[in-house]
């Protein structure tokens, strides 16, 4: 956690990220990897969970490869350092000319969209050699119920195993000359739970037999629960249950395992930190502005409480306050807060954990630019991004 005299002196708003614990992250996933399956299996850094440079390069530092889901994301991870074949391009909104940049460079692509089934038969009837991954869909609500994000509706990424869709992409790929190398399998749960892995990996197992697919590769995703110190042998238990099955039908000598986490390495070694603005009352309820904003720690807007350090000038305790962001949108309330010291201007309110989906989404120019950015390093705090003015803006 950050104290008082780390923080002080910030310019807020502002993220701040422990540069040693994310490096402790990146690196015990693949120590897990290599313990549990081999020594080439590889951490894939999901880049959409956080795609500020500074952390994509630290991934590459720690011996991970990027994952991409847009050609925004690939050209980033390519000025980032990443050579094609440290990268892993996913999602179904590939461009056609970067699809063809990635395959001809060695990247691990996986297939999601029926115009990349055709431009993969089109690259290989002028004879290119074409090697890719698919990925699957299963009906995962059936066996883990409650635990998909899908709700009332099937996933909607991959082709349906069940269907017979995922068999008949196969079969017209091959039949077109491209052969299957690879099998991605990500589907994000709310659980985040050892049960979803044990069956998707089982079904990974299932259809690599079905389809006799030799995989240079098999892709589990991400979706993962962990990091930090509270969170100690998580990366292991993921690993264990995942290889249980894959050994069935794949030789850690021939397959390598990809895991692509996201929050499970960025979430915990992240902090938002910002002042307090104002507070008031409005007949019998206290409500307090701060620096901070819900756009930028929660963009489905769904969160109702967060795990919070506060830096108070008071001690006095009352009942309840509502947290509001900067924005003027009424619904910016961050949470309510009970029985927690008052909160007056100038205070200081650190929302830990989160490194995920913070720098995502927040939009380049809204009342107020996007936060800075900090790294806590070993020698102190290190300004990573500096608070953008309007005149950076209209430059």
């Amino acid at each position: 956690m950050l104290t008082v005299d780390e923080v002080k002196d910030l310019e807020t708003p502002c993220y701040v990220f422990d540069e040693e614990e994310l490096k402790a992250n990146f690196r015990d996933f693949s120590r897990a990897l290599r313990d549990g399956w081999s020594q080439d299996s590889r951490v894939a850094y999901s880049v959409k969970t956080n795609p500020l440079p500074w952390v994509v390069k630290l991934a590459r530092e720690c011996g991970c490869f990027a994952e991409v889901v847009s050609d925004d994301e690939y050209e980033l991870a390519l000025q980032c350092g990443y050579p094609c074949d440290e990268i892993v391009f996913n999602g179904p909104v590939k461009g056609k000319a970067f699809f063809e940049h990635a395959l001809r460079g060695g990247s691990l692509v996986n297939i999601d969209s029926q115009r990349e089934i055709r431009w993969a038969k089109e690259l290989a009837g002028k004879g290119d050699p074409v090697r890719l991954g698919i990925r699957a869909n299963i009906t995962l609500e059936r066996y883990c119920p409650g635990e998909c994000l899908s709700d009332d509706h099937h996933g909607r990424f991959g082709f349906s195993y069940e269907s017979g869709a995922l068999g008949d992409v196969i079969r017209d790929l091959r039949s077109s000359g491209v052969e299957i190398v690879g099998l991605h399998m990500h589907v994000t749960t709310r659980s985040r739970s050892l049960k979803v892995y044990d069956v998707l990996s089982s079904y990974a197992a299932r259809i690599i037999e079905e389809f006799d697919i030799d995989p240079t590769y098999v892709d589990m995703g991400g979706g993962f629960f962990g990091g930090g110190s509270n969170n100690i042998g998580a990366y292991d238990e993921y690993v264990r249950v995942i290889a249980a099955n894959l050994s069935k039908t794949c030789d850690p000598r021939r397959t390598k395992l990809i895991v692509e986490p996201g929050g499970a390495v960025v979430c915990t070694p992240g902090y938002y930190v910002g002042r307090i603005l104002d507070a008031k009352d409005i007949l019998d309820e206290r409500y307090v502005v701060s620096e901070l904003s819900r756009i930028n720690i929660d963009h489905e807007m769904k969160k109702t409480s967060y795990n919070l350090t506060l830096h108070c000038a008071s001690d006095r305790t009352i009942p309840a306050q509502t947290l509001c962001g900067y924005t003027c949108m009424d619904s910016d309330r961050l949470c309510t807060l009970e029985d927690e010291p008052e909160l007056v201007e100038g205070d200081i309110v650190v929302v830990n954990y989160a490194g995920a989906y913070s720098c995502s989404f927040t939009p380049s120019m809204f009342i107020e630019h996007p936060p800075a950015v900090y790294a806590k390093t070993r020698e102190g705090m290190k300004v990573v991004r500096a608070l953008h003015k309007a005149s950076e803006q209209l430059a």
